[in-house]
């Protein structure tokens, strides 16, 4: 009997962690606070700032390891649950995109299909050979 699927990518452990780094981090903010806000003098301060400066540093490294962790447990999770799928979408795949070439409507160049000029406009995809029957010159970006 295999143990229930984990519905989410962070085990209780790091849930606990990244609530202890919050927790320092907005009592650093507090205490921070606290400490300013009766200082008029600026070399008083600076120990304060630098006490709210180092709770949100707190807080952004907490807040990292809790985001890397939940990234490591979902890559795990899909290598464990589609080995090999890569292998599954280079199958199906027996056209070459080296031969289709796009072009907008009108337009003098042809490009390949992940070229940024023609990105978000309307094209026509034909052959390498359609396009230069047609007249079209091929692209400078991405003919290289």
């Amino acid at each position: 009997m295999t143990a229930p699927r984990q519905p989410y990518p962070w085990r209780v452990e790091d849930l606990l962690r990244w609530y202890v780094a919050l927790g320092l981090s907005l009592t650093g903010l507090a205490v921070a606070w606290w400490g300013i806000s009766g200082t008029l003098r600026l070399s008083r301060s600076i120990t304060w700032i630098d006490v709210a400066v180092l709770s949100l540093v707190v807080s952004g490294l907490g807040n990292t390891r809790w985001l890397l962790q939940g990234r490591r447990a979902v890559a795990a999770r899909r290598r464990a649950e589609l080995p090999d799928a890569a292998t599954w979408l280079r199958v199906g795949t027996t056209t070459t995109y080296d031969d289709v070439r796009v072009a907008v409507p009108g337009a003098q160049r042809h490009h390949s299909v992940s070229c940024a000029a023609v990105d978000g406009k309307p094209v026509e995809q034909a052959s390498v050979e359609e396009h230069e029957r047609a007249g079209r010159l091929p692209c400078g970006l991405c003919a290289r």
